[in-house]
């Protein structure tokens, strides 16, 4: 059962009004089980837990299938490649059932059109606290100083430029995301030598109608281990791009499909929003958050841990390295 949350906080600030649950509720009562039954009929199962009652008056509230009982379990940060299947497969036949909805329900993109960057607000002083402390490694370490400039100058835009993702994308095919696609948003089944054999997503919140691009940085930076996303980065996008692909040709798409080189330019022209999730979570990777007040540090009441830890501080001048030899950061 989902109620809105009571705790003063930023979750609490961010599902103040409606918006968020009516499209979960929309999406359990209605778009979840249209994909599925659409995939069936290829021979694919998505599995979601099942809706048993949502309303928004008098109180908001949903109720949904109990699958505690079902062997799934929750997981950390994905640390092979293997055990990333399941996820990336789950996330494929949810973007490629989401075109045929779309196809055939003439509703579908204006029902889903409400976009995270509303909500911008809520966020606002949480990443200008990340951004802050990044400043701050470029005024306190030599190596990093040359990023001051073209970080200030990301930030000048950075409003407009959030708030312009949710957007339907102009470039390339939309899809409907998760828009909160990160490890803790999902179950795993495990068999006996560890190894993860299936998916579930869960939190279907912020669902909205834009590129992928979104979901696939969530893909990389939220749900596997450094190292994998470090070695497999690539291999990983393209094994969504194949599974998408595959999947809007069975299911019978007639449209234009996308090559994987409209992917990958797509990816690029999205890219600043992983340098937001570098900026806001990467941190995190590195601390102890049982013994941190993770909010409270985002808001700017206590200082960030781990601006001094050598390891994140090589991952962040790797990283900022990247963004700034593809463009994402620019002083120009």
């Amino acid at each position: 059962m989902k109620t809105k949350p009571e705790a003063e906080g930023l979750k609490k600030d961010l599902l103040e009004d409606d918006t968020l649950f009516a499209i979960e509720i929309d999406m359990y009562s209605k778009t979840l089980p249209e994909m599925a039954r659409m995939l069936k009929e290829i021979g694919e199962e998505y599995k979601y837990p099942r809706f048993i009652y949502g309303t928004l008056k008098p109180r908001t509230i949903l109720i949904l299938e109990d699958i505690s009982g079902q062997g799934w379990v929750m997981s950390d940060y994905i640390s092979t490649l293997d055990d990333m299947r399941p996820i990336v497969r789950d996330i494929a036949m949810f973007h490629a059932a989401s075109v045929m909805v779309e196809g055939s329900d003439p509703t579908f993109a204006r029902r889903y059109a409400y976009a995270m960057g509303d909500k911008y607000s809520g966020f606002e002083g949480m990443i200008n606290k990340s951004f802050g402390d990044l400043q701050q490694l470029t005024a306190t370490f030599p190596e990093f100083a040359h990023f001051a400039k073209p970080l200030e100058k990301f930030q000048e835009n950075l409003r407009e430029f959030y708030i312009s993702l949710y957007d339907p994308s102009k470039t390339y095919q939309n899809v409907l995301i998760h828009g909160d696609f990160h490890f803790k948003n999902m179950l795993h089944k495990i068999n006996d030598e560890g190894r993860h054999t299936d998916t579930i997503l869960l939190d279907y919140q912020i669902c909205c109608w834009t590129s992928p691009a979104i979901d696939l940085y969530y893909l990389l930076d939220m749900i596997p281990t450094q190292e994998v996303k470090d070695n497999h980065r690539a291999e990983l996008i393209y094994m969504y791009y194949q599974q998408y692909t595959d999947l809007l040709k069975r299911l019978g798409f007639l449209g234009k499909i996308p090559t994987m080189l409209d992917l990958q330019i797509e990816l690029l022209r999205y890219a600043g929003f992983e340098l937001v999730h570098y900026a806001v979570f990467s941190s995190m990777r590195y601390m102890d958050q049982s013994a941190i007040d993770i909010e409270a540090m985002l808001k700017g009441e206590i200082d960030n841990p781990v601006l001094n830890n050598a390891e994140f501080k090589k991952l962040m001048h790797t990283e900022l390295t990247r963004f700034l030899h593809q463009g994402t950061l620019s002083s120009v």
